[in-house]
């Protein structure tokens, strides 16, 4: 029959090998015999292979394969499709033969596959049509559920059916599920049961069952009495139920809520009950059962939503004061007037077993809730109240805010939760003048004098969607949570707001400076959720709880508190620039040191870093850090830099002649330099408010300059202080820019200067410091100078030292003197007085021996770094120096090194190689491999012979990397993280090698992983986890300093979105936390990006991959599906399908020294699943609040037009529009446009249903293709908001053009239809403004896009003189363009198409339309007048004449010169004058 058929048992697999769809396979195959052997499709025995090597249990956890078959709905699939008929079941004779074969293997495949679920949907089973299966087939689906000991939840909903035998044979089986498996939860609803399916289903509950049911959930399936009566013999006979949810029962009579309430009050299992929209007689009859004495005593949990009823309170009064069993309460949107409230609260604070209750405000009086809040609070009861409030205005966002000043205040005791929930959707009410709200919010949060110590307030969620208001309130409420005790989690949303808020965000670090009470802070929905900041937030947040530890110890032990007085000059630079000699010259200042070696000494450069005391007094203490210049002590000068810029200076040190030569540098070096140096300190130093680090420039060798002009530095100086703004504070001071270091005269109004800014820091930004704690430090500096020992105490000398301090304080008898010891050390630790390293069970006393002694010269004989030769490192390196390119090096080198260096230390006797082991070690600088004598130590080390070797192999890609095991199908995954700002951001020399050991620990603590599937090498981390190959690479260059990459080739039993969380839980965020912490780069914010696939497959060497941050390809991705939406508008016959508007693909450029093209990748494959949503979602809901705001607009517009003509029938104009598919013109009857209303609201409310369905299916049933199948739900979705938005627009512009008197005549007449009129330098006219003889005006018109009008960028307008003529109609051009920005501003028109950007002073004329303070009432009235009177519809049809004539046809050639303006025809009708820019992006012709 030439029909290609396979077997089931064996034959050749796979979906290609059928020429012949199922569909005509069965059209050909006709009705087999049943005894004929059993042959199925291809295409379908492909199914059923890859269903049966399917566990839904793995994969619903982990991701495992073939996910696109792994969703319930299979029937839909076009494979079985024609077998499992939609519209109607098989006949009785067409269920049998070959056909019903098929079916059945299908069936058992997918019952196969699904049984190991933990939820049984029904609905999804047979994709909401029951009937299409028979009984038995049913009972082939779901016979893997039975007895099953892993299905937790059943639901049934959104069933269609033939006959009503088909649902009740269901709902027997279904009872057999519930009574043998271990389901705990039953949902119902979305459609009509009936009462035997009910009767059915209950028999599996019965008194004698096994049914380990525990919840049941009921939502709109009340048709009758049929549900309630389910639940009721439910409540009677199943004596294991604990939850009980009731949703919407309004049609349900007494008489059920009767036998409700009655099994309610006999049932002793029940703990929770839930009910959402009981009205009436029927909510005070369910709630009396819980009232009357002889009431239900079982329930603890009690939730009443949307609840009416005129006695509502009294009920719930009596439910409190009578119900000692319930213990947590809530209450939603339930109606009462504000003296119940009040009554409610005294109730709830004497009921003594009721602790919680949660209050959910929607269309409640914010008044009724505070009044409740302060009946309920109570000295004797601790009672935890959460609030959460959704404001319907601006006058209900300050009512919140009032009441959230009494929680912060302490004056209301109960609230423990607070939580404010301002969205836009619907339009905005909470637009006001531009920054009126802002200035209206001040005082709003005030404390009056409050600390907010008295405060009980835990939680505080704010969601803030309106600039103003956030911005007005902000910093108010860090100055609450200054002094707040209590508040221990904020959550903040502010993500719809426009800019990266980064003054805000240094406003919460400093906020985090002085508070140790928070301990979370969530900024997921924020700017700095993407931008990297939430990282610095949360590594902030871990650092404080280390903080709050010993600072609770110091004030249980009573310690006094003084102003801090320590601080540290770090002095950075090039090599042989002159910081060592200023140093000395500084030192000889200060202290008058004399340098008895000098003559040595110059010739000695510093290794590492050299840390002397500048000072060393009561009024101050101040440290001098001396950076070595050398790139190969970076790495240490991470390791121990200070991580905060409190109370530190760095002075950057330049010389003008080079190192080698001596000779005269170009001027491009001091800017190279110095850029240097300031990315070093903006990355390594954390972010601690609005103190940035304080840098100076000094240039030295002034006695070698033929000049002392500094034009040349300044401007590079001005520069980089504008790009460094947000990162550091560059303070160049001229009188001692320049400086000959060794001239002590020079160097004096630098030192002065420099103690000035101490003491100006100190003053500033000082927090309060124990003086225990400055006293032992300023004790360990003086012994450090008298005794040349060495630098090392043990734990027991430690506290042998800080014996005496401790003798002279009246400490309290009830101090852990260990404990308090203990928290000394942390603290000098933190402030860098000490170095203690755990482990060790010692403590450095003397930061200098550690970064120089030690440190700095192992990695000069490490390095062979020669300090008595000015140029070693820069000529080719020794032969036999230590070089590794991987970074190991076997015992026997490092035995050498260490002893080597131990020589040198003679005079150290207690420091032996095991110590320095565990210094190296527990700094992170190195470790030994298990069972190995390799040690890994790569900044010791150097990884080329010579420079010259170095310069050869740059860039190239390690011989060692490679994948394993290809395969034609393998996946590849490349995520870059990256430094958010390349141009002040970098990662320090120290970050990867730390990371590497960070991630080892890790490694082998936390995930348990073999240290045999890790590889460590200098630039790159190998690891082989949960079956993907994972490389994590970072090389230290020039090119590629700023980022890592991680590149995964995924396992083939995992899905890629599966492998890509694995990596992102387990690579990724500990890449980025480690980052944000004091061991990596703490002022680094990281950012997110895709790397392309091509790349990540062949290994590319980094500098040469393509990538792309996430949120730029997002951006990208919206842009276009916005601009297909667009065209939708443009051109209606275009028809767009839903998955089209997602295939976006991005353009990879080639990359010729690979000899690859440009490609092409669509951004669905690059972005993952939960970013292609985040899109799909932010359009759908932009959409949506634009039609709301357009639809109130119109309603508004409506009945303006109806209050300045009722009667009115003009015949008006369709707006330049082209019209929809679905669209009417307007007619001239304004009642024309309740059915736009009405359609809009429909639209509305099915798309807020739909999505809700879409986007409530759990998180563990969600695989690949149901997800872009919900995707092509919501893109539909977007195509009818598109649809109704460009109609509303049309109803609304139609509207607009009555109301300004722009006739059908006009329209014909094809007069351009946007003028207005500014000054000559392009300033609106406001209606107020005086119009006198002879005054030059100018005449412009706007750009008429359909995609909004605006006026035009560059246009040269018509210059009119106002003479006696133009004098009448000139004003009534104003009036005209003004009625067109008034409605535009309310309909949100200046968000949705651009016009804020677009018409100048956009902001003033906002302030004179909304608020009418700049005009007239008269004007703000005659505004919304339209053409009342036959005398005011002459006078504005005189206007458009004018105007016609004015701009006369032999005007029109020269339009493009005047007004930059070109006719255009839409194809779908109408004409409109656009400009060039639109008629290039909407794809327009002149007409």
């Amino acid at each position: 029959m030439g029909c290609s058929c396979m077997k089931v048992e064996g034959g050749m697999e796979g979906a290609g090998a059928s020429m012949v769809s199922p569909a005509a396979e069965l059209a050909t195959r006709g009705m087999d015999s049943a005894d004929e052997e059993t042959e199925v499709p291809s295409a379908v025995q492909d199914l059923i292979r890859r269903l049966g090597e399917t566990n839904w249990s793995d994969w619903s956890t982990t991701g495992s394969s073939h996910p696109d078959v792994t969703e319930y709905s299979i029937l839909r699939r076009p494979e079985v499709k024609i077998f499992f008929p939609e519209d109607a079941p098989l006949s009785k004779n067409a269920n049998t033969g070959w056909r019903s074969q098929v079916r059945l293997r299908v069936l058992e495949a997918i019952g196969s596959c699904i049984s190991s679920s933990e939820l049984l949907d029904v609905g999804d089973i047979c994709d909401i049509h029951m009937s299409r299966l028979t009984a038995s087939e049913w009972e082939v689906v779901l016979r893997g559920f039975r007895s099953s000991s892993v299905l937790r939840e059943m639901r049934i909903g959104e069933l269609k059916w033939s006959s009503e035998a088909d649902l009740e044979s269901l709902g027997l089986q279904l009872a057999i599920i519930l009574n043998t498996s271990s389901v705990t939860h039953l949902a119902i609803g979305y459609c009509r049961l009936t009462a035997r399916f009910f009767l059915n289903l209950a028999s599996g509950l019965r008194e004698n069952s096994h049914s380990k049911l525990k919840s049941i959930e009921l939502r709109r399936a009340w048709c009758d009495a049929n549900a309630v009566k389910f639940i009721v013999e439910v409540l009677n006979g199943h004596h294991q139920l604990e939850t009980l949810s009731l949703v919407s029962p309004h049609d349900v009579d007494e008489a059920a809520v009767e036998l409700l309430s009655q099994a309610l009050k006999q049932n002793s299992s029940l703990k929770e009950l839930a009910l959402y929209g009981v009205e009436g007689e029927s909510a005070a009859l369910l709630l009396n059962t819980l009232a009357e004495d002889d009431g239900n005593r079982s329930i603890e949990r009690l939730e009443l939503i949307s609840m009416s009823g005129i006695d509502i309170g009294e009920c719930l009064a009596e439910v409190f004061n009578s119900n000692r069993s319930l213990r947590v309460v809530t209450l939603g949107d339930i109606i009462m007037p504000v003296k119940i409230w009040r009554l409610l609260g005294e109730a709830i604070r004497d009921n003594a077993t009721m602790t919680t209750v949660n209050l959910w405000r929607y269309s409640l009086p914010i008044l009724g809730l505070e009044e409740l809040a302060r009946a309920a609070s109570s000295d004797e009861k601790d009672l935890m109240l959460h609030l959460k409030i959704q404001p319907s205005d601006y006058s209900d966002v300050r009512s919140a805010l009032n009441l959230l000043r009494s929680v912060l205040r302490g004056e209301i005791k109960s609230i423990k939760s607070f939580g404010l929930y301002q969205s836009t959707s619907g339009g905005n009410p909470y637009s006001s003048t531009s920054g009126g709200n802002r200035k209206s919010m001040e005082g709003i949060l005030s404390m009056n004098g409050k600390t907010g110590e008295t405060s009980a307030l835990s939680r505080l969620e704010l969601e803030l969607q309106s600039e103003d208001i956030f911005k007005g309130v902000w910093k108010q409420l860090l100055q609450c949570l200054r002094g707040n005790t209590s508040v221990t989690s904020l959550f903040l949303s502010f993500s719809q707001c426009d800019g990266g808020f980064l003054e805000e965000f240094r406003d919460l670090m400093a906020l985090l400076q002085v508070n140790l009470t928070l301990r979370e802070i969530d900024v997921s929905n924020t700017p700095w959720g993407k931008d990297g900041k939430a990282a610095l937030i949360e590594a902030a947040l871990k650092q404080n709880q280390q903080r709050a530890v010993y600072m609770s110890v110091f004030t249980e032990a009573k310690l006094q508190f003084g102003d801090a007085k320590a601080g540290r000059l770090f002095l950075c630079g090039s090599p042989k620039a002159g910081k060592t000699q200023l140093r000395r010259t500084l030192m000889k200042i200060i202290q008058d040191k004399n340098w008895f070696r000098e003559t040595v000494e110059t010739l000695l450069r510093t290794k590492g870093i050299e840390v002397e005391f500048l000072q060393n007094d009561d009024e101050m203490q101040i440290s001098i850090w001396d950076l070595a210049g050398q790139w190969i002590f970076r790495t240490l000068q991470n390791v121990l830099f200070p991580h905060t810029n409190d109370f530190c200076v760095f002075l950057f040190v330049y010389s003008p002649f080079c190192e080698e030569t001596s000779s005269p540098k170009q001027e491009f070096c001091f800017r190279t330099e110095l850029e240097g140096w300031l990315t070093f300190i903006a990355s390594s130093t954390k972010v601690t408010g609005h103190n940035l680090p304080q840098v100076l420039v000094v240039i030295s060798h002034k006695d070698k300059m033929a000049s002392t002009s500094l034009t040349w530095a300044e401007s590079m100086m001005e520069e980089l202080r504008k790009r460094f703004a947000n990162y550091v504070d560059l303070c160049p001071i001229r009188d001692f820019l320049y400086v000959n270091a060794q001239e002590r005269n020079q160097v004096i109004p630098l030192k002065n200067h420099i103690f000035e800014m101490f003491k100006k820091l100190f003053c500033e930004n000082s927090p309060r410091v124990p003086q225990l704690c400055f006293q032992l430090s300023s004790r360990l500096l003086s012994n450090i100078k008298k005794e040349k020992t060495c630098p090392l105490l043990s734990l027991e000398k430690f506290h042998e030292f800080c014996s005496p301090s401790l003798k002279q304080l009246i400490l309290p008898s009830y101090v852990d003197h260990p404990r308090l010891l203990t928290s000394l050390i942390s603290y000098l630790n933190d402030v860098g007085s000490i170095i203690y390293i755990p482990n060790l069970d010692h403590i450095i006393v003397d930061p200098n021996w550690l970064t120089n002694s030690v440190l700095g010269e192992l990695i000069a004989m490490g390095q062979h770094f020669q300090a008595e030769e000015s140029n070693a490192y820069e000529k080719s390196m020794s032969s036999d120096s230590y070089t590794s390119k991987d970074g190991f090096v076997s015992e026997s080198v490092f035995t050498r090194l260490m002893e080597t260096f131990l020589k040198k230390q003679s005079r150290f006797q207690n420091v032996d190689r095991e110590i320095l082991e565990k210094i190296l070690f527990n700094l992170d600088l190195g470790f030994k491999l298990e069972d190995s004598s390799q040690y890994f130590i790569p900044s010791f080390i150097s990884e080329y012979a010579s420079m010259e070797e170095q310069k050869q192999q740059e860039g190239a890609r390690a011989v060692s990397m490679s994948w394993d095991s290809m395969v034609a199908t393998s996946k590849f995954v490349g995520i870059r993280i990256q430094c958010e700002d390349l141009k002040t951001m970098s990662l320090t020399a120290a970050f990867f090698p730390r990371f590497q050991m960070f991630m080892r620990r890790k490694l082998i603590s936390e995930m348990s992983v073999s240290m045999e599937t890790v590889t460590f090498s200098r630039h790159y981390l190998r690891l082989y986890l949960d079956g993907h190959q994972i490389y994590v690479e970072h090389v230290q260059s020039e090119k590629s300093h700023n980022y890592v990459d991680v590149l995964m080739l995924c396992s083939e039993h995992k899905s890629k979105e599966a492998a890509i969380k694995y990596v992102m839980d387990n690579i990724v965020h500990e890449l980025i936390s480690f980052c944000a912490s004091p061991n990596g780069c703490p002022g680094v914010a990281l950012v997110l990006g895709v790397i392309q696939t091509i790349c990540v497959e062949k290994l590319i060497p980094t500098h040469l991959r393509g990538a792309i941050l996430i949120e730029e390809l997002k951006s990208k991705f919206s842009n276009d599906i916005n601009k297909k939406l667009r065209d939708i508008a443009l051109d209606r016959s275009q028809l767009v399908k839903e998955e089209e508007l997602i295939h976006y693909e991005y353009t990879w450029p080639p990359i010729p020294t690979w000899h690859l093209n440009a490609t092409f990748e669509r951004a669905t494959n690059l972005l993952w699943e939960s970013d292609v949503e985040t899109v799909v979602n932010e359009i759908r809901q932009k959409r949506s609040q634009q039609l709301e705001s357009l639809q109130q607009s119109l309603i508004s517009l409506n009945n303006d037009l109806a209050q300045s003509h009722p009667q009115s029938k003009i015949t008006v104009s369709n707006s330049s529009l082209p019209h929809m598919k679905d669209y009417n013109p307007a007619s001239a009857s304004c009642s024309s446009q309740a059915s736009t209303s009405v359609g809009t609201q429909l639209v509305l409310s099915e798309i807020h249903q739909l999505g809700e369905k879409v986007d409530s299916v759990h998180e563990t049933v969600r695989s690949v293709k149901s997800i872009v199948e919900g995707l092509d739900v919501k893109m539909g979705q977007i195509i009818s908001l598109q649809q109704q938005l460009q109609s509303t627009f049309n109803d609304f512009m139609s509207n607009v053009d009555r109301m300004i008197g722009y006739s059908e005549s006009h329209q014909q007449a094809k007069t351009p239809k946007r003028p207005y009129v500014t000054d000559d330098v392009g300033l609106f006219y406001k209606m107020s403004a005086s119009l006198h003889l002879k005054e030059t005006v100018c005449l412009r018109l706007m750009c008429e896009s359909i995609t909004g009008f605006h006026p035009v960028e560059g246009q040269e307008g018509l210059m009119l003189r106002l003479d006696k003529e133009n004098r009448g109609w000139i004003p009534k051009v104003i009036d005209i363009s003004y009625k067109i920005l008034y409605y535009a501003l309310k309909a949100g028109l200046d968000v949705t198409l651009g016009l804020g950007a677009a018409i100048p002073e956009w902001n003033d004329l906002k302030t004179d339309i909304v608020r009418v303070e700049g005009i007239s009432k008269v004007d703000g009235r005659a505004i919304r007048k339209s053409v009342q009177s036959k005398e005011q519809s002459e006078e504005l049809n005189q206007a458009w004449l004018r105007i016609q004539q004015t701009l006369a046809p032999e005007l029109k050639n020269n339009f493009s010169k005047i007004f930059r303006l070109y006719q255009v025809k839409y194809k779908n009708g109408g004409h409109a004058w656009v400009c060039e820019k639109c008629m290039t992006k909407d794809r327009l012709f002149i007409s």
